[in-house]
């Protein structure tokens, strides 16, 4: 999908923007427009009706935006892939469960699994050396069953509720990381709110609507061991904690994200730093990172810049900076700026997201916020294909079209179907933006500039 890039803006801190709705004051909003209409393009707020076509403007369905020219394959360039909200669905091989009966779903089909090897053939062609994804790799609402099949086990009681929670996260983060290895690739994933059994976590609705947030609020802990048990293989296999080498890696001491926060050198022209953005409370879960991840983080990328490690990149499940796009997305956002702060204040070069299921660039004091990814199940699958080498980030949007089948039943799972029982994709995809930064290896000073930011579009001005 195509880049939105928006220029620095004179809004202090970031905004966010739930749903459709703009946190944010009217003269911060007209600041963010002036500021875009002036450089690079105009911001696309979410649902917001498309432009027309000239000048690369994009329309609201993705299927409509234009292909632009891809980027060179320098040779050397260190390659990695980004798809967050890779699958955002429930889609596994269930007969395997312990409480499968004959004649209950299967919770996949050949359909299904010859469209996502089709996927992922893709991505593989690229031969990436790493495959992020920041968070949402399942629909995760694990604990229950609005369906009565109960192929995971009962769940009335708490106990029972564990058991079926672990039985689920085996079957689908498994069939997950079955299909991800199987095309070669190598998974950096990062918690997203799906992985903790999706939001909302306050009180709500009927007595049993209220008894199941309560469980997950209280069983946030669970769900991230899961992630980590059935998906950490690429970090739990790196060695040593010195990030001064490939493969060192580094997690916080203590506290809730000690298991789910890492950083890892990747290249030596490139750090990759993973934040765990859901803090469990006393009332629930803020988006928001804990007191030891926070001081964790400011560490690693204090050295980072201390060592003039050339590129240095944070993923993390959701926007820190608005406005942004958003597509069939709760439009959760991080709250308060203390990781904005961070990422300005040490010359973060990239921050990529997902939680929203379309694409905007925000550059601000520096630092490019990259919000993409998909949605697989209703044929807008995407990613963006990273290159990089010394002196360049080379990021480029790559969209897949395919065709769901809304008609009839829903492919099956416990919160009662959240994808058609088929979804084809048989093309290729094909390039709808592009956005490259430069920096001087001669200069001390950690300083990059745009070189390139090609696919950009937006809405028109008042709109």
């Amino acid at each position: 999908m195509s880049w939105v890039a928006a220029a620095d803006s004179a809004c202090p801190g970031p905004r966010a923007y739930p749903g459709s709705a703009l946190r944010s004051t009217a003269a911060c909003a007209a600041l963010a427009v002036a500021a875009t209409l002036s450089t690079l393009g105009t911001l696309a707020g979410p649902g917001a009706a498309p432009a027309p076509a000239a000048d690369g403007a994009v329309a609201a369905d993705p299927d409509d935006r234009p292909t632009v020219r891809g980027l060179p394959r320098p040779d050397g360039a260190y390659r990695f892939v980004s798809f967050p909200d890779f699958l955002n669905q429930d889609v596994g091989d269930v007969t395997g469960a312990s409480h499968w009966r004959k004649g209950d779903p299967a919770g996949t089909n050949a359909a299904y699994e010859k469209s996502l090897d089709h996927v992922l053939d893709d991505v593989a062609s690229h031969r990436p050396e790493a495959f992020l994804v920041a968070g949402d790799l399942v629909e995760g609402e694990w604990g229950k069953d609005e369906t009565g099949a109960d192929p995971f086990g009962p769940h009335r009681t708490t106990p029972q509720r564990k058991q079926a929670l672990k039985e689920a996260a085996r079957i689908y983060y498994g069939d997950w990381l079955r299909r991800v290895t199987d095309h070669g690739l190598r998974a950096y994933p990062a918690v997203g709110d799906h992985e903790i059994g999706d939001d909302p976590w306050k009180p709500r609705g009927d007595a049993q609507e209220r008894a199941w947030i309560r469980f997950k609020a209280n069983h946030t802990w669970l769900w991230k061991r899961q992630l980590v048990k059935h998906t950490y293989d690429a970090v739990r296999s790196a060695p040593g904690d010195d990030l001064r080498r490939v493969g060192g890696v580094s997690s916080p001491d203590r506290g809730q994200a000690s298991d789910t926060a890492y950083a890892v050198r990747l290249d030596p022209n490139l750090l990759l730093v993973t934040v765990d953005v859901f803090r469990p409370t006393s009332n629930g879960v803020s988006v928001s990172l804990d007191p030891d991840q926070h001081a964790w983080l400011s560490t690693v990328l204090r050295r980072a810049k201390k060592q003039q490690v050339p590129w240095v990149v944070v993923q993390g499940h959701v926007p820190v900076l608005g406005p942004v796009r958003t597509r069939f997305s709760s439009g959760l956002t991080y709250d308060g700026n203390d990781l904005w702060t961070l990422l300005r204040k040490h010359d973060v070069d990239a921050y990529l997201c997902g939680e929203v299921h379309d694409h905007t660039v925000i550059r601000r004091k520096g630092v490019a916020q990259m919000c993409h990814g998909g949605l697989f199940y209703r044929g807008e699958s995407s990613y963006v294909l990273g290159q990089v080498t010394e002196t360049k980030l080379m990021l480029e949007t790559r969209y897949l079209q395919g065709t769901p089948q809304w008609t009839g039943t829903k492919l099956w799972s416990t919160e009662g179907g959240n994808g058609p029982q088929r979804v084809d994709y048989d093309r290729p995809s094909r390039v709808v933006g592009t956005y490259v930064l430069k920096r001087d290896p001669e200069r001390p000073a950690r300083s990059t500039r745009l070189k390139q930011a090609r696919g950009i579009s937006g809405v028109r001005p008042g709109r």
